[in-house]
């Protein structure tokens, strides 16, 4: 059933044209970055995209420039975990790392207490309108997100294709406080 659906949404996101994702995640982006929460939040994690997610990058520089702590997740493959490292510079600071994701390069990995975010920015291949998340599978978003202080905020981005009235769910599964897509803001 999940693994159907994750098929499912994958093409259906690769089929958007570069132009389409790089404008409906401009829209995203924008509408994150107006949200009280993020504005107020000092230390803010995010996926870096890949394979025609969300784009994160322009949050990230955005974020950056305005004094904010950002970390982004190191993915270690066999404890299925998430490492947060506060990130300066993106240009400089990443490289291609596990699953073909971006992560820090060695030499800039400043490793941050999971308790220190107050914004936590997730990816998913598809979200439901209760604001669940079918992740790729791994699980790595689940277990971070029981780790997380109690009034951290979840954010998941998404395409306003990925986002149906219900998915398959799991006792483990997180339900996020917002999923922001081009179109809508899900609270």
């Amino acid at each position: 059933m999940k693994s159907n659906l994750r098929k499912k949404v994958i093409e259906l996101r690769k089929k958007e044209s570069s132009e389409s994702i790089i404008a409906k995640s401009k829209k995203i982006s924008d509408v994150l970055l107006s949200l009280e929460e993020v504005k107020q939040a000092s230390t803010i994690m995010l996926y870096l995209d890949f394979n025609n997610e969300v784009k994160t990058d322009y949050i990230v520089n955005s974020l950056i420039s305005l004094g904010k702590k950002v970390l982004i997740p190191i993915t270690i493959k066999e404890s299925k975990t998430l490492i947060p490292s506060q990130i300066k510079d993106l240009k400089s600071e990443v490289e291609i790392g596990t699953y073909g994701i971006r992560e820090p390069k060695q030499e800039f990995v400043r490793v941050k207490e999971i308790e220190s975010i107050d914004v936590l920015v997730v990816p998913a291949v598809a979200f439901d309108i209760n604001k669940f998340r079918l992740g790729y599978g791994g699980g790595f978003y689940d277990r971070f997100i029981e780790k997380l202080k109690p009034d951290s905020i979840t954010i998941g981005l998404a395409f306003e294709l990925q986002v149906f009235d219900s998915i398959p769910k799991e006792n483990h599964d997180a339900q996020l406080n917002y999923v922001i897509t081009e179109k809508r803001v899900i609270r």
